[in-house]
């Protein structure tokens, strides 16, 4: 459990300064909805069994609570920061958060701390974050035309 508090909440929340610093409004916008987001897709699988975060299996929604407020939120938040406010290209953007995230998560399932149902395989995940960071990017752009930022 201290591996996913560490590398999943405390981590990321120290990287969150910078971000905060140029674009305060991101905190109130996408982070919300990637923690939602990170949220219901992690409870919906857990509940259906087709994942598992093996670190407090006696009490269900604290499996990922850490990882949904803590890696999923800030990424989010990363992810929308460098497609908006640092106008970097959309393509490389996409490929590296959804590479990347996909890559932790097999990461995880490498080390054990997460195990997937013979159903869910890393595919699915990889189509899960494509999802969720186009959801993201599709707020953006709404945000965007309603002037609310950049």
């Amino acid at each position: 459990m201290l591996l996913i508090i560490v590398l999943g909440f405390i981590i990321p929340w120290l990287t969150a300064p910078y971000v905060y610093n140029h674009a305060p409004k991101l905190f109130y916008t996408v982070a919300p909805v990637g923690a939602l987001i990170a949220l219901t897709l992690n409870q919906l699988g857990i509940h259906l069994g087709l994942w598992k975060v093996h670190h407090m299996p006696m009490v269900v929604l604290l499996d990922s609570i850490f990882l949904d407020f803590g890696i999923f939120t800030v990424v989010s938040v990363w992810f929308i920061f460098l497609l908006y406010y640092k106008q970097k290209n959309p393509l490389w953007v996409y490929a590296a958060f959804i590479l990347g995230m996909t890559g932790i998560e097999a990461i995880a399932l490498a080390i054990e701390t997460v195990s997937y149902d013979e159903e869910w395989n890393l595919f699915y995940t990889l189509l899960m974050y494509i999802g969720g960071f186009t959801t993201l990017h599709i707020l953006t752009r709404k945000l965007v035309a309603l002037k609310i930022y950049p």
